[in-house]
């Protein structure tokens, strides 16, 4: 994905895997498209060498425990989301990883 922190658009039709470097804070949760009942996500989210980005996520993602996903803010450091629409609800129920270094 080529990152833009108003306007990121994640067209899930091309891929269950995506990979993006913030270079800034989201100022607008990300735009997903073309779903498919069932299908899973794999969003590896890399803070720049500046690190303390922050990211907004769609009211669409149901997060474990009701807590919304918070990224980790070291530079460099990688997190990885991982969520699954349902298209019965059509909700992503999303789980965060975070840290990896």
């Amino acid at each position: 994905l080529t990152f833009a922190a108003s306007s990121l658009a994640v067209d899930c039709a091309l891929s269950n895997v995506f990979t993006v470097t913030m270079t800034a804070s989201m100022t607008a949760a990300p735009v997903l498209s073309n779903a498919k009942d069932g299908q899973t996500i794999n969003w590896f989210l890399t803070q720049d060498g500046t690190g303390s980005r922050t990211a907004l996520w769609p009211t669409s993602f149901k997060w474990q425990g009701g807590s919304t996903g918070v990224l980790s803010t070291a530079s460099s450091s990688v997190d990885l989301l991982v969520a699954t629409y349902r298209s019965a609800t059509t909700f992503w129920y999303a789980a965060l990883s975070k840290g990896f270094a």
